[in-house]
């Protein structure tokens, strides 16, 4: 089974990030979450549950980085 980091924007969706949790380094998928959180600003957001996330574990399957709205 794959696991999916998506990003949510007004560009529409994308997948950022695709990879095995069984075997996935987690510290390199949340190393990829947190440049990509720094460098755009998206926060990532667990999609079976909608809270927040500080870090994914290989329990989140699918997680949506959301983009802040400007002006919003």
């Amino acid at each position: 089974m794959k696991s999916k980091i998506l990003t949510f924007s007004s560009h529409g969706d994308t997948t950022l990030l695709e990879y095995d949790p069984a075997t996935a380094d987690m510290e390199e998928v949340n190393k990829v979450i947190a440049e990509y959180e720094a460098k755009t600003g998206a926060q990532p957001f667990d999609m079976a549950t909608g809270e927040r996330l500080e870090k994914v574990t290989r329990e989140h399957n699918e997680v949506l980085m959301v983009h802040p709205i400007a002006g919003g």
